[in-house]
């Protein structure tokens, strides 16, 4: 299955800059209102289980989105040339969502947000059988850097590795393989459309967990990411439904604005800004939590932070056709 997507994506990889500074704007944008959201949903954990969180958060996205795209369109231009990899992008923004909010309910924000920053790391290793990509001595130093300082992260010399750590690297790898899609389908999909779609498979994939899991019958309360997961759905307070509808309006921007921005300009040259992020993460944690990393996760961001960033400049030097089919990290 990799080596076949890797096929259509070589087959068809924009090469064009497009707007640089209009994707850097709509990066920004997007990642400074999904820091909100990580807040909420953080808050939220304690009281609902992720896939509601979702479910609900998908209904209220769904009426923004749809008044983007008539507005791109002049209509209701819903209709897509790609739709397997529309539902292949959908359902690995799910995955790297939902693990990402998994490991959000355990960990500090600082470390989650870490974790889900190894995804150029991932995006590399990928683009060999993906892509077909040759990558070189220092491009794959560079890799060995990024992924120690995720090791240092995880801590694994304190005895054990938190579950929660894991799942927030499964969300970096799910969302390698989603925004390799995303930057496909750029050359034939709107943006609006797209993340309509994508808010389409997140109804329907938390609906069905919700069906399957959603009476709380699972629940053992052993690892507070699976407690988030399999806790039963319960009515939302009207202070909590509130929350939940500002997560959709949240998500709704945040997509457009993330889903645009890897369209519109070549992920080589915008994705450095995806680390604006890192310190709305480190500031909503001390402010809300009391959170304040250590020494050990400060030189960990550092690794990985320092890694990504060479990367992203030894492609954008070498100029390679790959480069443009590379974002970093969403939101969507």
């Amino acid at each position: 299955m990799v080596v076949a997507l890797g096929k259509a994506f070589a087959s068809g990889i924009d090469v064009a800059a497009d707007m640089p500074l209009k994707g850097i704007a709509f990066l920004i944008t997007g990642v400074t209102v999904f820091s909100l959201q990580d807040v909420i949903i953080k808050t939220l954990s304690d009281g609902y289980p992720a896939h509601e969180i979702v479910f609900v958060r998908g209904l209220v996205a769904l009426v923004p989105l749809l008044i983007i795209v008539r507005l791109e369109s002049g209509g209701w231009a819903l209709r897509t040339r790609q739709p397997v990899l529309v539902l292949l992008r959908g359902l690995a923004g799910f995955l790297s969502y939902t693990t990402y909010y998994l490991a959000l309910t355990v960990l500090p924000l600082a470390d989650t947000a870490t974790l889900f920053y190894s995804s150029p790391l991932f995006i590399t290793v990928l683009s060999v059988p993906m892509l077909g990509e040759r990558i070189r001595l220092r491009r794959w130093l560079a890799v060995a850097v990024g992924f120690a300082g995720v090791v240092v992260v995880m801590r694994p010399g304190s005895g054990t590795i938190d579950p929660a750590m894991v799942l927030g690297v499964l969300a970096a790898i799910s969302y390698a393989f989603m925004v390799m899609i995303t930057r496909r389908l750029g050359k034939t999909e709107a943006g609006g459309t797209m993340s309509v779609y994508s808010m389409f498979v997140f109804i329907a994939a938390s609906g069905a967990i919700g069906l399957t899991l959603g009476d709380g019958a699972y629940d053992t309360e052993a690892h507070g990411s699976a407690h988030f997961l399999l806790r039963a759905w319960m009515l939302p307070t009207w202070g909590d439904f509130g929350l939940l509808a500002l997560c959709g309006l949240i998500a709704a921007i945040g997509f457009y604005c993330l889903t645009q921005a890897y369209r519109v300009a070549a992920p080589s040259l915008i994705a450095p800004f995806e680390y604006a992020s890192l310190p709305w993460a480190l500031l909503w944690g001390y402010v809300f939590w009391d959170d304040l990393p250590g020494p050990a996760t400060i030189f960990g961001i550092l690794l990985v932070v320092a890694s990504g960033l060479y990367i992203i400049r030894r492609e954008t030097v070498r100029g390679r056709r790959v480069v443009v089919g590379r974002p970093l990290r969403p939101r969507i």
